[in-house]
């Protein structure tokens, strides 16, 4: 239910509302703190300002990363930057990055609470009961920070499939610009052609003139045969 995380894997979330020094110093901080260390580790210090990838457990880390890779995939695309900025803007996509982040904290603590207070054995109908209501909400809680990473996710695949559509259409627009140069080369062709049809006259008149030169080779090979002295006795 708890699995040991390697968090390097996995950027601190810093609260959207502290500012730019601060975040990188918190940051900074955090990832000094996850060297060496596994998780999951119950965050005691800047839980307002910062969660850390070692507070959160396998699974957790796992759907954190997600939504960090879908967002990065949207910040950093051309496309976003030039045309789609002004309908979702990245404070309100770091807003979501955050509070996953705290609910995905939530959950893990919740379930290092289960482990901690049930040692094991055999459980009584009650403590059954009560384990299988905890791990239900444990569920839904999940469950619904899931949908929230998949929509940002599908969101990304749009900017993506954006992306791509606007590198098409600019390679397209730039391999455009040498048409007069491909048309120009089909334009040749016409005089290619006549050309082509000189040439093959020529060919057949040289061929003709050849012709000609070995029979008046031959005519004058019989000549000289007949100038021929006989051989003397």
């Amino acid at each position: 239910m708890v699995g040991d995380a390697d968090a390097r894997s996995v950027e601190p979330v810093v609260n959207p509302g502290v500012g730019q020094a601060r975040r990188r110093r918190l940051i900074r901080m955090t990832k000094e703190q996850i060297a060496g260390r596994t998780g999951p580790l119950r965050q005691v210090r800047q839980r307002d300002r910062v969660v850390s990838p070692l507070a959160l457990e396998l699974e957790c880390r796992k759907l954190l990363q997600r939504a960090q890779r879908a967002i990065a995939t949207i910040v950093t695309s051309r496309v976003y930057a030039g045309d789609l900025r002004g309908a979702v803007e990245e404070p309100v996509l770091r807003q979501h990055e955050w509070e996953i982040a705290v609910a995905l904290r939530e959950i893990t603590e919740l379930l290092l609470d289960l482990v901690s207070s049930y040692g094991g054995g055999t459980a009584g109908p009650m403590t059954s009961a009560i384990l299988v209501s905890q791990n239900r909400a444990i569920s839904i809680a999940r469950d619904a920070t899931t949908a929230r990473v998949l929509a940002l996710e599908r969101l990304a695949a749009q900017v993506a499939a954006a992306e791509a559509a606007r590198r098409d259409w600019e390679t397209a627009h730039r391999m455009a610009a040498n048409n007069d140069k491909y048309l120009d080369l089909v334009a040749r062709t016409a005089a290619d052609q006549r050309a082509t049809a000189e040439i093959t006259g020529l060919a057949e008149q040289a061929a003709e003139a050849s012709q000609a030169l070995r029979e008046t080779l031959q005519r004058a090979t019989l000549a000289a045969e007949a100038l021929a002295l006989p051989e003397s006795r």
